[in-house]
């Protein structure tokens, strides 16, 4: 261990010597209002950001989830630009001005960072469009890309407010039914994604973001529809594996008809913000063609 620990240190003043001789950005470059950061990205979250934004050859790299479909809803956009291995070793190679982290990021050497005239820019992983949009304008300000960070906040306020229903004469119940019977609360993107769409999250029964509720409990609720997660843009109604064979018993499936189960894919609810009018707007179109199919089968029964 010790002797990995010496290399690993050995590597990063390597880096560290290299990008020393290679950096000459000073102050007032920096306060030059044509100045454009070159950024380093490990915030899944941020790379859109960085896609819509950023000007291209401000991005060295991007995060490797970003080309997951299953995590990502711009993987053709990001497939433009590079890919990180996400080691700070190698990121510090493409002598970046910035560095974007998230709250699950190895905590940088301050130090270090300071020494090779890198920003770290932290972004929180939002939970909710607004809190999302402030980060949009954090970020923009960090790049020396402002007024178009508001554009593009502008372009989404417009999108979510075309996405959300004009009348609603009842707010539907929604509950998040997910593996080994877990359910999402208040201040969760998925509670978020509901509000915005006009409909009630009922899993804030619980009063957790996030927690456990039993079959019975959630019969008891009695929601107006079931919402589940898939990682592919399908429908899922078999169970994949032991945490999720809750999701097909008999009990759900006897109370909850096809068109009471809706779902919406994973690769919209893993962040706000860059997403959550596309999340909006699919929740939204699912809710209605759940409703017209229902009084579809009434009327043909």
């Amino acid at each position: 261990m010790a002797k990995l620990k010496r290399k690993i240190l050995i590597g990063l003043l390597a880096v560290m010597i290299v990008f020393s001789s290679n950096t000459g950005i000073t102050e007032e470059l920096k306060n030059n209002e044509t100045y454009m950061p070159r950024v380093a990205s490990l915030n899944l979250c941020a790379d859109a950001y960085l896609i819509a934004f950023a000007k291209s050859e401000q991005i060295l790299s991007l995060t490797q989830q970003s080309s997951d479909p299953t995590l990502s809803a711009f993987v053709e956009e990001a497939s433009n630009f590079p890919i990180s291995s996400g080691r700070l070793s190698d990121i510090l190679q493409q002598h970046p001005d910035i560095i974007i982290i998230n709250n699950y990021s190895p905590p940088p050497n301050d130090a270090l960072m300071y020494k090779l005239g890198i920003k770290i820019v932290k972004l929180e992983a939002s939970n909710s469009y607004q809190s999302a949009r402030n980060e949009i304008l954090v970020l923009g300000k960090a790049l020396n890309r402002l007024e178009a960070a508001k554009a593009y906040l502008a372009k989404l306020d417009k999108e979510l407010r075309e996405a959300q229903p004009s009348e609603m004469t009842n707010r539907p119940s929604i509950i998040n039914y997910q593996r080994r019977g877990i359910v999402v609360g208040e201040n969760h993107i998925l509670d978020d994604i509901i509000q915005l769409a006009g409909a009630r999250n009922l899993g804030r029964d619980t009063e957790r973001t996030i927690g456990p509720m039993s079959l019975e409990n959630l019969i008891r609720l009695q929601p107006d529809y079931v919402l589940s997660i898939s990682e592919k843009d399908e429908r899922i109604y078999n169970s994949e594996d032991r945490g999720s064979e809750i999701l097909s018993h008999p009990a759900l499936e006897k109370m909850f008809g096809a068109e009471q189960h809706i779902y919406i894919p994973q690769n919209l609810t893993v962040c706000a913000g860059a997403t959550t009018p596309k999340a909006v707007a699919h929740l939204v179109n699912s809710l209605r063609s759940s409703r017209l199919n229902a009084e579809t089968r009434q009327i043909l029964e």
